[in-house]
């Protein structure tokens, strides 16, 4: 996926899925797009990776291990929520949403394809 698609996704099932197996290393099943495989299990749905806090924690415990620092934080000017992570010297991927979850996924796919692209 490109940066500008990433940034596009919205909150849901297939943001859900790309986490799971971007992040996760999960690989897609045979239950049409929700099918989900992984670890020697099979999963039917995806877990809410970009739609809940739970699921933003599990993602953030994730990069966590993969990058140097993660920042959140409200802009309350703006009313959204900002995610930034950082990794190497200067690079970085951030990533803006309504809801802080939806940010911190943005974030983490953005952070896996080698953060911002100039």
């Amino acid at each position: 996926m490109t940066e500008q698609e990433i940034r596009n996704l919205q909150p849901g099932p297939d943001m859900d899925i790309l986490l799971e197996v971007e992040l996760f290393g999960k690989v897609r099943g045979g239950v049409g797009r929700l099918g989900l495989v992984g670890n020697g299990r099979y999963y039917s749905y995806p877990r809410h990776l970009s739609r809940t806090w739970e699921g933003m924690g599990l993602v953030l415990e994730k990069v966590k291990t993969l990058h140097e620092d993660v920042f959140i934080e409200i802009d309350y000017e703006k009313g959204r929520w900002a995610c930034y992570i950082w990794f190497g010297v200067i690079k970085k991927a951030e990533a803006f949403a309504s809801e802080a979850p939806h940010a911190v996924a943005k974030a983490a796919l953005l952070a896996l394809r080698g953060g911002e692209q100039g």
